[in-house]
């Protein structure tokens, strides 16, 4: 039993330990998503101030997948890539986005990419192209593809999925300590009868077929006491009916029969053995040898 309170405990320390690390990492993820989403509105909006254009409408952010975003405009814009370098980085730096990327422009009108540059972690291995050139007016969007390397939603499962395991298996450890003690405690017990292949424990109302246990109510735990006492003998009803119910005051004559199929049920698993009704007479308990 202090076994048991002793994981009870530990599960609800690692469920204590387990909620708070959950709610951080999810409130957290959600709130970079938000950012991040502001963050490339604000790309869209900067790029547009720097072609001169201050009424025009940024379109709502399009995911495409986990780390492509697009980012598209209400009306024709002109660019110099030399800005629009500056602005992705310049917003993407107070992101949590990763810091390799590639970023495309394309016309609406066939997906044709126009310009675009990749950046990296390490300076020296960024694509930079046609800087000083001038795109023309046209409908444009603008697609970044983000290449993680250390990614923040993964790490986040990452940390998450081992406190799930770790409950999951505390759950299970209690689970076997109950099987466990359960065991040692019939093992343990002296008032073992043994019937054909069943191991009947009488004051715990219990019978086990090798790993098996199943349970017995006190009054079919009493009926199977008396005829395992007495196997192979007929014992009349009236013996086993003033037996098991004398205290009851009340004797009803067909839960007798009741009982004696429910035992039948249970010990259906060892041929060698069967509850034999003799008409008119009582029951036995019939063991082959």
């Amino acid at each position: 039993m202090k076994q048991k309170h002793f994981y009870v405990v530990l599960l609800l320390a690692l469920a204590m330990v387990t909620i708070p690390i959950t709610y951080f990492y999810i409130s957290t993820s959600t709130n970079s998503q938000l950012k991040n989403e502001i963050l490339l509105r604000k790309i869209g909006h900067d790029v547009l101030l720097s072609s001169n254009d201050k009424t025009s409408k940024v379109e709502p952010i399009k995911s495409i997948s986990t780390n492509k975003f697009q980012i598209r405009f209400e009306n024709k814009f002109a660019f110099s890539p030399d800005s629009l370098i500056y602005i992705v980085q310049n917003n993407l730096s107070k992101s949590t986005f990763p810091k390799e990327y590639s970023v495309a422009v394309q016309k609406n009108s066939n997906d044709a990419i126009v310009y675009g540059f990749h950046m990296d972690s390490e300076s020296n291995k960024n694509v930079i192209t046609c800087i000083g050139r001038k795109m023309p007016l046209d409908y444009y969007k603008i697609t970044i593809t983000f290449v993680p390397k250390n990614d923040v939603s993964s790490t986040k499962y990452l940390l998450f999925v081992p406190t799930l395991l770790i409950v999951l298996i505390g759950c299970w450890i209690i689970f076997k300590s109950r099987k466990t003690t359960t065991d040692v405690e019939v093992k343990n017990d002296e008032s073992v009868i043994i019937i054909g292949q069943y191991e009947f424990y009488f004051k715990q109302n219990l019978l086990q077929l090798d790993d098996k246990l199943l349970s017995l109510t006190p009054k079919e735990s009493k009926l199977l006491y008396i005829l395992s006492s007495s196997p192979n003998e007929v014992i009349d009803r009236t013996t086993l009916q003033k037996e098991i119910w004398e205290n009851e005051g009340v004797i009803v004559t067909r839960s007798l029969d009741m009982f004696i199929s429910k035992l039948r049920k249970k010990l259906e698993q060892d041929s060698s053995i069967a509850i034999v009704n003799i008409h008119g007479i009582g029951y036995k308990l019939e063991i082959k040898c």
